[in-house]
């Protein structure tokens, strides 16, 4: 997971050049509800950058009303919940969203969306090291 200036979902391939990035945090370990909003994001570990130059996002209202869904509905990214609704989504870091209806197998009470920042492959095979 990755943040950009602590509010905007990301993937690490936002990150063209090294030279773009001014500061880097990286938490460790799992924190927890009350030290982090995105306690539950963390499993891996959270690495947050400010870069240089600005991200184009959307917020959570912005993608559910896109798609037709209540404002307030619930976004998950890479299959975990945001509970949080100060996170945006970078949108060239969206590489499918996907539309979840209720069922008994998913528990959902109303539909919600679904961002995926991993590949298909990435989600198969793990995410590679960039260079």
């Amino acid at each position: 997971m990755l943040l950009v200036d602590d509010t905007i979902i990301t993937n690490n391939h936002i990150i063209a050049l090294k030279e773009d990035i001014t500061e880097v945090r990286v938490i460790k370990g799992k924190p927890t509800r009350a030290t982090h909003d995105f306690y539950n994001l963390s499993e891996n570990g959270i690495a947050s950058v400010t870069l240089k130059k600005k991200i184009a996002s959307k917020t959570q209202a912005e993608l559910n009303t896109f798609f037709g869904l209540n404002a307030n509905n619930n976004v998950y990214v890479n299959g975990y919940l945001i509970e949080s609704a100060k996170y945006k989504f970078a949108t060239e870091s969206m590489v499918e969203v996907e539309l979840l209806t209720p069922t008994a197998e998913n528990r959902l009470k109303h539909k919600a969306i679904n961002i995926w920042t991993l590949t298909q492959d990435e989600r198969v095979n793990g995410c590679s090291k960039k260079n």
